[in-house]
């Protein structure tokens, strides 16, 4: 990078400063050019005159030819004229008083021509008689020494300036990339040690407050989040390791004594005992998968408040535990899957008919942009310091590991994950009133 930056500065340096260079050049020869061609203006102005007025031009500093109408130059001044001068301007046809022409021949010229002067002038001022009255060209030449010694000394700054220039731009630019990129390094070299045993790693972050700062930063923010997952990911492994071991050795252990003492074994307890066991495996299991797997994209929006009536329809029937009662208002749309919608209900309502006494209340409220759900049981409650724990993976409040149906405690998890994954929130309300906000539909 640090090569590639001095390789583009350098090349810009040299198409600014080149480019730049020859517009001064250009501009400065225009400039001294045209200063030239005004005073051979005012110097032919001042020759024309004088030849008008009969007098012989004074003070005049420029190069200058008087030429008669047959191409003879009778008249010069300065150096630049020696003897006779072809005419410039074969053809050139008089006018009347006089005019200023420029015109490119053996240089740049400034033309003017007098009015028709009476021979006996003509024969003063030439020093020649026997020419008829006429006119005379004055030819005035626009000197470009000061416009070559000006391009020349631009020539020469850009001869030398323009080679020593290009290689200091990108030397510095090589040295300017290479120390804003110092932390970049750093941050490299850094991000390198970082390892699945040292996530407690952080890169340095400069204090320049630039975008390699907000680079370190949400680098070290990202770090955190990895090292939050991973020690999530280990503590799942270790309680998901320790959930499945109970199950299967309290399995193995009954039919192991069975096969062991089959004279004394109680077949049918045991094969209910063994089933009772497979269906926790199976249960946990399939939360376990579902807690890992990605959430589809619906086709088409649910009506939780269906969903919510059926499975207290569902548990009402079957008559068994707390009394079910639902509040719903229609239409409670969500754009999710009806099997994870459910999912959600069933979970909440497993957790509050597992605390409950004697009621367990389900609501339903759609509002504008959103579906709130609420569960409520009259059981003892969830203490606020727990409120939050309960969401987390195979944590179970203390009274509920006493119960035989007391689950894995991945009920609430697989709440959250989905309502969290939908866009919604899930959260405990009061001592024993779960609430979840999803997202609605208005399809």
């Amino acid at each position: 990078m640090r090569a590639r930056a001095a390789l583009g500065a350098a090349l810009a340096a040299a198409v600014v400063f080149g480019a730049g260079g020859w517009w001064v050049r250009d501009a400065i020869e225009d400039q001294w050019t045209s200063a030239a061609q005004e005073a051979a203006t005012r110097d032919a102005f001042s020759v024309t005159s004088a030849l008008e007025a009969g007098a012989g031009p004074r003070g005049t500093d420029s190069s200058f030819a008087v030429v008669r109408t047959d191409g003879r130059c009778v008249m010069t001044g300065g150096t630049a004229f020696d003897g006779e001068l072809d005419r410039p301007l074969p053809g050139f046809p008089p006018r009347v008083g006089w005019s200023v022409h420029t015109v490119r021949g053996k240089g740049r010229f400034v033309v003017g021509t007098t009015d028709v002067l009476p021979a006996d002038r003509i024969e003063r001022l030439t020093g020649g008689g026997g020419q008829p009255a006429q006119r005379l060209t004055v030819y005035v030449l626009v000197s470009a020494s000061d416009a070559e010694a000006a391009v020349a000394a631009i020539d020469r700054l850009l001869g030398w300036g323009l080679p020593l220039a290009v290689p200091f731009v990108g030397l510095i630019a090589w040295f300017v990339t290479g120390r804003a990129l110092r932390p970049v390094e750093a941050i490299r070299a850094k991000m390198a040690d970082v390892s699945a045993r040292a996530l407690d790693q952080r890169v340095p972050v400069p204090d320049t407050g630039d975008e390699i700062t907000r680079l370190a930063r949400t680098t070290n923010e990202t770090l955190d989040r990895l090292e939050h997952a991973h020690h999530r990911q280990q503590r799942f492994v270790a309680d998901a390791s320790h959930e499945l071991r109970t199950p299967l050795a309290g399995l193995r252990n009954s039919l192991e004594i069975a096969l062991a003492y089959p004279e004394r074994t109680d077949w049918p307890g045991t094969v209910a005992t063994a089933l009772a066991d497979a269906d926790r495996l199976q249960r946990l299991a399939e939360d376990l998968l579902l807690l890992a797997s990605p959430a589809p994209v619906p086709a088409a929006p649910s009506d939780l408040a269906d969903i919510v009536e059926e499975q207290i329809a569902e548990r009402t029937h079957t008559g068994s535990g707390p009394s079910f009662t639902a509040h719903t208002t229609r239409p409670a749309l969500v754009r999710e899957s009806e099997t994870r919608l459910a999912r959600i209900v069933r979970n909440l309502l497993d957790n509050a008919a597992r605390h409950a006494h004697a009621q367990v209340t389900a609501t339903v409220a759609a509002t504008s942009g959103s579906v709130t759900l609420t569960v409520t049981d009259d059981g003892p409650g969830v203490p606020p310091e727990e409120r939050e724990r309960i969401f987390e993976r195979f944590v179970r409040l203390d009274d509920a590991r006493t119960r035989a149906d007391g689950g894995a405690g991945l009920g609430l998890t697989i709440v959250r994950d989905l309502v969290t994954g939908l866009g919604g929130t899930a959260r405990v309300a009061d001592h024993s009133t779960f609430v979840v906000t999803l997202p609605g539909d208005e399809e």
